[in-house]
């Protein structure tokens, strides 16, 4: 490995550990209530060196989300490649969704439940990357409407989000609130195959 190379990936290592921390610090903290200092003090590192990366907190809440976005994008994007059936493209969307969720459960719970601020305002390019991964969603949907599969409705986006809405929930479920209560908890894996079984055939036309 060259000089070059070897500095290429210690930036990129320490830019990840900035994030890394900084999601833990917003969750645990707030983000009104973390500094950039606090960031820096975390990774031993001073705050001037922060600011080579990330000129505000704004800014490093963004680049959360887009990387965050991004590794869902891809996954989703696998799927759709398979070319599947309508209803066995969306149950695999739904349970691709749910275990990405518990597989990044910080970036998870910063991006998609809490609001950062009041003030935050995500960029255009989280935004975008965001009605992306919806529109695998919207896809996925339109097409098994047209095969006859999914009841007939004129607005796909609006069914899309609500199917992600009963996603969402078993995600957060999942991720916050398993096994505690005292209830009678299944384990996560029949959680998910359940939450992807109700959810695809509530959606299935009577015809179907």
């Amino acid at each position: 490995m060259g000089t070059a190379e070897r500095r290429a990936r210690e930036k990129d290592a320490l830019r990840q550990k900035i994030l890394q921390v900084a999601t833990e610090l917003f969750l645990h903290d707030g983000f009104d209530s973390v500094t950039m200092r606090a960031i820096a003090d975390r990774i031993e590192y001073a705050p001037s060196t922060i600011y080579l990366y990330f000129k505000n907190k704004t800014e490093i809440v963004d680049a959360i989300c887009v990387e965050t976005f991004e590794i869902l994008i891809d996954r989703l994007h696998q799927i759709e490649q398979q070319a599947l059936p309508p209803d066995a493209s969306l149950a695999a969307g739904i349970r691709c969704y749910i275990e990405f969720g518990i597989e990044y459960p910080h970036q998870y719970r910063l991006v998609f439940g809490n609001v950062p601020s009041d003030d935050f305002t995500e960029s255009a390019e989280s935004n975008l990357l965001g009605r992306q991964a919806l529109e695998h969603l919207v896809r996925i949907i339109a097409i098994g409407q047209q095969a006859g599969l999914f009841p007939t409705t004129t607005d796909p986006a609006a069914d899309a989000l609500t199917v992600w809405s009963h996603m969402h929930g078993t995600t957060c479920i999942l991720i916050n609130d398993h096994g505690r209560y005292n209830f009678p908890w299944p384990s996560k894996e029949s959680m998910i195959e359940r939450s992807v079984d109700l959810i695809t055939k509530a959606l299935l036309s009577p015809a179907a």
